[in-house]
């Protein structure tokens, strides 16, 4: 196996395999689409290529068998049924499998025999096997229209001319069912096989481009044909001079641009389309191509606009340009250090920065990738557990185009699937229980990515049922998640994230869709792990919207620095709602927690970061304090001390489970720790609840 052709294989397999996945669920829904059907035929047909140079035998094989069947339906010789679309994504889960064993260096197996044989039997026309486990239901024996190979010269042909899909005009010929007659197809430009052979000989002299001499010399030929055979076909078709090829003298400057002549082609037994022609009685050329304009200049070729390129470069090249932000904020900071202004420095300094922030926008811009890549397994996802279910869902995409760094959308491609099947599962009614509710039986699941300036929404919402609180503390509580006491302290939306807690379903009976109390966990790690921040709204009996927000890039992460007595922090921007000045007149006791009164409405829990890390409360009335707002708390700190763009550095000798999102350098050139506000509020409610 060449590693350097499979390395460059395999990124444009992946691809190609997820626009045949996406086009085969557009086929679906529009069944007589030539372009959707062409277009899953060249997937099959690249990948089967790209395979062959690599020896890989049974993806060749398997494509092949795809391709045959995708060659019949876009032929239209046999139509596009519901048993074909299943066959055609399992096909394509056998092929993802394969490129899996291919990027591991191994020739990858043979596939299923099952399904290989459904495959191979719809291809030619046949219903699966009763007995065959992959087959699907409800197919009659001879439900499927089965291509025509042979043509009995006694039949009737009928022969009209329309126009094809690009607006030429062509012949198109089709055989009537035995004892059919002109009135009973509703068509009226009967003629005989006689009269069509009389018409074929006008038009192409005394034998149609391509075909052999009888019928029953078609019907015994196979799909094989020796060297001569074919030159002799080559040699029908255009005689001594290739095809596209004009002797030069023939070029004139009032040479006409010539027509193409097409063929019938007899062998597939179906409408074949013959283009309407200007040519004179006796030609036998079939292709004449237009002469070039004397004297034009050739057409440049175009230059190549993309380049693959390495991830693990690309990550290095965003480590080299994080390091140099550091030395720009050290830079900065020594300038600003200076007794005395030195206008040059501070010049020098200016220009630093704005260099520095246009390559770091450079480099970050090249991480970015549409949120289409993470949404595109979704209709299938969606089609697969909807049927398993019973359930009738219209899914809806929205932002397709919007951008986020590449290591969300490598991260988020599990957690997407857990929320949209959690949704399926848990959220979205039956079509019945819809209609007894009043709602339309088909639900509506809608994925959306939404720009929020430095930030990206990524929501799953639906139309469902809602979360009920009370339905879920009880749960809770039943499995020993929490205790009765803890229940009675929860807020409402603390109730409703009872869902995201490790090993918690409101399911009894776990299935293979859900009921382990694994699928929501995943995403609040995923989330936590990727800086973001989870959002869960419902409404009971009506919807549900889970959202999670990250920020664009993760390479650089703006940080409020925090002084905490002595010691000095850093807390994400992007957690931080306002800055606020601490009012001892505002904080309260309520339920054994302290919290603080932001208007007359709002309350949100206090931490206090001295308590946490210091184990040592900041004192309202001999300290100074500052209060931090995010949405997870208010933190109360002694300073507040500025921004600054940071590069994260991971703290690998730390538990998976703390308080830390990672470190940092400051200008000064100390190292400061990172805060996660959404550990520490649950640490201080957890201490506030023991204490109490």
């Amino acid at each position: 196996m060449d590693m350097e052709i499979l390395q460059d294989y395999l990124p444009e397999a992946r691809e190609l395999l997820e626009k045949a996945q996406e086009d085969t669920l557009r086929l679906e829904a529009d069944p007589g689409n030539d372009e959707i059907l062409a277009s899953v035929f060249r997937a099959f047909h690249t990948l089967k290529g790209g395979a062959g140079f690599l020896d890989a035998d049974h993806l060749v094989d398997w494509t092949h068998h795809l391709e045959d069947l995708l060659d019949k339906l876009r032929s239209h010789n046999l139509p596009v049924s519901p048993i074909m679309i299943d066959t055609i994504l399992k096909g394509l889960d056998v092929i993802d499998g394969m490129l899996r064993e291919l990027a591991q260096g191994d020739n990858p197996g043979a596939g299923p025999a099952d399904l290989g044989q459904v495959i191979q039997d719809l291809a030619v026309g046949r219903p699966p096997a009763a007995g065959n486990p992959s087959a699907a239901q409800g197919i009659k024996p001879g439900a499927d229209r089965t291509p025509i190979l042979c043509t009995d010269m006694d039949a009737t042909l009928l022969a009209r001319q329309q126009s094809t899909g690009d607006g030429r005009t062509g012949v198109y010929v089709e055989r009537l069912p035995e004892g059919a007659t002109e009135h009973s197809t509703g068509k009226t430009d009967e003629i005989t096989a006689e009269e069509f052979e009389a018409t074929l000989d006008a038009l192409y002299g005394n034998k149609a481009p391509g075909l052999m001499d009888s019928a029953e010399a078609a019907c015994a030929a196979s799909d094989e044909i020796t060297e001569d055979e074919f030159e002799k076909v080559l040699d029908d078709l255009y005689g001594d001079q290739a095809p596209g090829i004009v002797p030069a003298p023939a070029l004139r400057h009032d040479t006409p641009p010539s027509t193409v002549m097409g063929a019938v082609s007899k062998a597939d037994g179906h409408a074949q389309a013959l283009p309407g022609v200007k040519a004179d009685p006796g030609s036998t050329s079939a292709v004449v191509a237009a002469p070039p304009k004397i004297g034009a200049a050739a057409a440049p070729e175009a230059a190549e606009t993309t380049l693959r390129v390495d991830a693990v470069r690309l990550d290095a090249v965003m480590n080299q340009v994080g390091e140099l932000v550091l030395l720009r904020n050290r830079l900065a900071s020594a300038v600003g250090s200076l007794g005395e202004e030195n206008e040059d420095m501070a010049r020098i300094a200016r220009e630093m920065d704005l260099t520095v922030n246009d390559i770091q926008n450079t480099v970050m811009r090249l991480r970015m990738q549409p949120c289409k890549r993470l949404f595109q397994q979704l209709p299938r996802v969606v089609r697969d557990v909807s049927r398993q279910l019973g359930k009738e869902v219209k899914l809806e995409i929205v932002g397709e185009d919007v951008e986020i760094d590449k290591t969300v959308v490598d991260a988020l491609s599990g957690p997407m699937t857990h929320l949209v099947r959690n949704s399926l599962d848990h959220g979205i009614e039956g079509p019945a229980e819809r209609a007894a509710a009043g709602k339309a039986r088909t639900a509506t699941l809608r994925v959306a990515a939404i720009h929020l300036g430095d930030k990206v929404r990524i929501e799953v919402s639906d139309d469902g049922k809602g979360i009920d609180r009370q339905f879920v503390t009880q749960k809770a509580i039943d499995k020993g998640v929490i205790s009765a006491e803890q229940a009675a302290r929860l807020s409402e939306q603390e109730a409703l994230e009872l869902i995201f807690r490790p090993g918690f379903s409101t399911k009894d009976q776990a299935t293979d869709l859900s009921g382990r109390g694994v699928g929501m966990d995943v995403v609040k790690e995923t989330a936590r792990k990727l800086r973001g921040r989870l959002d869960l709204q419902t409404r009971l009996g009506q919807s549900t919207s889970i959202a999670m927000e990250f920020p664009l890039t993760l390479a650089v992460l703006p940080v409020l620095y925090l002084r905490l007595r002595r010691d000095v922090y850093a807390m994400p921007v992007s957690a931080i709602e306002s800055l606020i000045d601490v009012s001892e007149t505002r904080m309260h006791r309520l339920n054994g927690r302290t919290v603080y009164r932001i208007d007359g409405a709002q309350v949100t829990p206090v931490v206090d970061l001295g308590a946490l890390l210091h184990h040592k409360p900041l004192a309202l009335r001999s300290e100074s304090i500052e209060g931090v707002l995010t949405d997870r708390g208010l933190f109360i700190v002694s300073e507040v001390l500025g921004n600054e763009d940071s590069v994260v550095k991971p703290i690998d000798f730390l538990a998976d489970e703390n308080w830390y999102q990672g470190a940092t350098i400051s200008g000064k050139g100390s190292v400061v720790l990172i805060l996660d506000p959404s550990a520490l509020t649950a640490a201080a409610i957890a201490d506030m609840e023991g204490v109490a």
